[in-house]
């Protein structure tokens, strides 16, 4: 087994500095005192309290079981928070497999209001002696409140222990396992197994075959990788695969800048000035912008990111053209109306740049769930004809649902084809307009 981390407590002389003088002037008076105390016979010491739970140094009576259930009881009866997660990480260390009944029927019971810290910690223990029963008991019957963060340790740490054990138990478990505790008990295996043997991973890894289970692996690896060594270190990791499958190149490459877009993001900018236009660049651009995103970046200053670098051919274009719309399509889902309303400052000069105008569309269909006439004005505006049509006729759909009468004076003069006419005006196909996310 490999040895849990413990609380340490070190000891601060600050306050001894400052009591030295006065204990060398207290001493002369209190020492005659103590002294005739002594010589009279008097004990300072207290006597043991014989109902008192064993303490944690205490290893032999820690290790009755009867002891350790008495021990583990009053650690976890202290009212304060705190003073239960000192108290748990100082006594379950010390304990043994004996104090395994106990801890079960603690987190079996559930009797206790316990809080996430000490269930991580009592799973712990548990997962440290008998990971077997503690996963079986994990994904069959723990509380829902807690399941995904005991799938999490328990996972880990037998992956730490015994990475073949791990895999097969979890393979087996999976089927039947909830969808968000499987995805984060099979990126815990691969954080466990990290720690002991990395070689042996990536060959698991690239034999799970192309899908979710090597991607979700793969995004693990780097996460493990970028704590332990760094983001350079990750950067190299990925550039050192071979290229003879180059589909399992192209995942690697995603999935770090997934993970890097999530725990270092200069990094992952870093690595898409040198890759995104790369030969397994295809896509990179896009994964970094909405990770950007969803972790709270300016929308418009990622959207000017992403249109800053030239293009130097027409994929190179075409690519820059569709992160542009996912950034800020994307942009605007999570926050509509400051996308807008840049816009809106983008397009109030008289020159406005050509990457803005490329926007013009999306911008357009923004505006259509509000200002279907004003929407439709943009969307004339839109430089590629087929996307001017297609735009035109989704916001006439939207608009003939909502003013049937404006729609069709505006049907009626358009420089739409008869046909696209009665396309925007069969209101039984979807409009395809964006959507409001719904607000809690």
């Amino acid at each position: 087994m490999h040895s849990r981390s413990r609380i340490d407590g070190n000891a601060s002389t600050s306050d001894l500095a400052i009591l030295l003088p006065m204990i060398t002037t207290l001493r002369w008076t209190l020492f005659p005192a103590l002294a005739a105390l002594f010589l009279v016979g008097c004990d300072s010491t207290a006597p043991a309290d014989p109902g008192a739970p064993p303490k944690t140094g205490d290893a032999a009576a820690l290790a009755d079981p009867a002891a350790a259930a008495e021990a583990l009881a009053a650690a976890l009866h202290d009212p304060d928070a705190f003073a239960r997660a000192r108290n748990l990480g100082e006594l379950l260390p010390a304990l043994g497999p004996e104090a395994v009944p106990s801890v079960r029927q603690t987190l079996e019971g559930f009797r206790l209001d316990l809080g996430a810290v000490e269930f991580d910690l009592l799973m712990r223990f548990w997962a440290t002696h008998e990971p077997a029963e503690a996963m079986t008991w994990t994904f069959k019957h723990a509380s829902p409140l807690y399941q995904n963060e005991a799938a999490r340790t328990v996972v880990e740490i037998w992956a730490e222990a015994d990475p073949a054990a791990a895999v097969v138990a979890v393979e087996t478990a999976l089927p039947e396992a909830d969808e968000d505790v499987a995805r984060i008990a099979e990126r815990a295996l691969v954080r466990g197994w990290y720690q002991v043997d990395p070689p042996g991973l990536e060959q698991y890894m690239y034999g799970l075959g192309s899908g979710i289970k090597r991607q979700r692996a793969l995004f693990a690896y780097v996460l493990s990788l970028t704590q332990a060594k760094g983001s350079d270190a990750a950067i190299g990791w990925a550039e050192s695969i071979p290229e003879e499958d180059l589909r399992y190149k192209h995942e690697v490459y995603r999935q770090l800048m997934a993970g890097l877009s999530w725990a270092d993001t200069p990094a992952a900018m870093r690595f898409c000035e040198s890759n995104c236009d790369g030969r397994f660049g295809s896509g990179l651009r896009n994964v970094l912008v909405r990770m950007m995103l969803r972790r709270g970046d300016d929308g418009g200053e990622v959207v000017e990111w992403v249109a800053r670098p030239p293009e130097e051919n027409e994929t190179q274009r075409k690519d820059k053209l569709h992160s542009l719309w996912v950034a800020y399509s994307t942009w605007a889902y999570r926050d509509r109306d400051a996308a807008v309303a840049w816009m809106g400052e983008k397009t109030a000069n008289e020159e406005v740049e050509p990457w803005v105008r490329v926007l013009y569309g999306e911008y357009a269909r923004q505006l259509a769930a509000d200002s279907p006439a004003e929407a439709i004005q943009w969307a004339e505006r839109v430089e590629d004809e087929a996307d001017r049509e297609l735009t035109l006729i989704r916001i006439a759909r939207h608009w003939r649902m909502k003013d049937e009468e404006a729609a069709e004076a505006w049907l009626a003069q358009s420089s739409l084809s008869d046909s696209a006419r009665e396309q925007a005006r069969d209101t039984t196909a979807p409009d395809y307009l964006p959507k409001r996310p719904q607000r809690r």
